[in-house]
């Protein structure tokens, strides 16, 4: 067996998992601001789940508040290979739960303080066995539970500040059927790879209120430096050389930092319209080092570039009091591409994303509300124009054509 070839499919792999951490299917935890793409929701204040959102809005709130929220998402990721020859790999989407929680304690008038437990990120893709790009993946998936204690302080009647502090907790998985010399012949493997890894970082919000019907809100979420770790199971011709206990896969990954700026606008008493300038310095991290070890005296160690992108945010949405217990809502947003089409891999075939989304809120009575949110997301049409640099590794060439139904349920309870 040519260790370094296998060592290199390895560590090769495990980055490309790193990869659908970073710019993978993105849905705001479950809030009652869902139905508007998550427009405003850095100016909202709406119920307990503004200590993620910002924590600088819980100052808008009074009590404490409770929340509960779940979103469920259905991707539909269809390929059509360039070479009709070659199979496409049917429908590789699948389904995406994404579970929140989130509180908000009242030390004072002008002190609030807050919890939040969400899975920002999650994503998950399997293709047909046989497929055209087995050598780069056939599943895949993260997910990403984040903890974050939050403190909000009204400095006056126009302008509150917080922070909060965030631990991820990231699981990745892959799958794949790379071609590896192993003895005097090439042959097919069965790849598979776990790896995970907990990471620190922090939150600072800012919100500005011009009066009663008009704000602004501010909100930074740093970038983060995680250790994943991993290990790798190979099968060939049905015998499995178990790796769990000799070959350790270590990677340093950045998680990209991001700014959202976002308004809410009282037009009168029955509209409100709400917007999102955001941006993702997805560039940030150029680099990703990744070093093997147990498969011979010296540690494997590669150096694999990037070549992503800043990306923007748009978003805008509206909310029409229906009468004193039901809102309606209604959102857009667009998110552009983090990677071009000479970059990308069939691992994380997401394009431009534009989400449009319904909701409404209902208040049961004054302490209890309940949201419900649907939500259509067009996952771009996304080329692989040409192989990527490493042959192991080359995606096929083609188009997809992919899209995300959503829906979200929340629940806030005041007391």
């Amino acid at each position: 067996m040519k260790l370094t070839q296998l060592s290199t499919a390895i560590v090769l792999s495990t980055s490309v998992l790193s990869s659908v951490q970073a710019a993978g299917l993105q849905l705001m935890p479950g809030s009652p601001n869902f139905g508007t793409a998550g427009a405003g929701h850095a100016a909202l204040g709406e119920g307990a789940g503004s200590a993620w959102a910002n924590p600088a809005s819980m100052t808008l709130l009074e009590g404490n508040h409770l929340g509960f929220g779940l979103i469920t998402a259905e991707t539909d990721i269809q390929f059509d290979a360039t070479n009709s020859e070659e199979s496409s790999g049917g429908n590789a989407g699948g389904r995406v739960i994404l579970p929140s929680f989130s509180y908000v304690h009242s030390l004072s008038d002008d002190i609030k303080m807050g919890f939040s437990l969400v899975v920002p990120y999650g994503s998950d893709i399997a293709y047909d066995s046989d497929w055209a790009g087995e050598n780069v993946v056939t599943k895949s998936g993260m997910h990403t539970l984040q903890a974050m204690p939050s403190l909000s302080y009204r400095l006056n009647d126009q302008l509150s500040f917080g922070g909060g502090i965030t631990v991820n907790h990231t699981q990745v998985y892959q799958d794949l059927s790379p071609t590896l010399a192993i003895g005097p012949v090439s042959q097919q493997a069965d790849l598979s790879l776990e790896a995970e890894g907990i990471d620190y970082g922090w939150t600072l919000g800012g919100l500005y209120e011009f009066n009663s019907q008009h704000r602004v809100g501010l909100v930074y979420r740093s970038g983060t430096d995680t250790d994943l770790e991993g290990d790798a199971d190979i099968f060939t011709d049905g015998r499995a050389i178990q790796l769990d206990d000799t070959l350790d896969a270590e990677l340093n990954w950045e998680n990209a930092s991001n700014i959202v700026l976002s308004g809410y606008h009282e037009m009168n008493n029955e509209w409100a319209m709400m917007w999102d300038l955001g941006r993702t310095f997805y560039s940030e991290f150029e680099q990703t080092d990744i070093v093997a070890t147990g498969l011979g005296e010296a540690p494997i160690v590669l150096e694999v570039h990037r070549n992503w992108q800043d990306a923007n945010r748009y978003a805008v949405g509206t909310h029409y009091k229906l009468n004193d217990k039901l809102t309606l809502q209604a959102g857009f947003s667009y998110d552009e591409s983090v990677v071009s089409d000479e970059h990308r891999s069939a691992d994380l075939p997401l394009d431009d994303i534009k989400r449009y989304t319904l909701g409404s809120l209902y208040q049961v009575h004054d302490d209890v509300q309940l949201a419900f949110g649907l939500e259509y997301a067009q996952l771009g049409s996304a080329n692989i124009e040409a192989p990527i640099e490493d042959e192991l590794l080359d995606s096929p060439q083609g188009r997809y054509q992919s899209s995300a139904i959503a829906t979200s349920f929340s629940l806030n309870y005041q007391f």
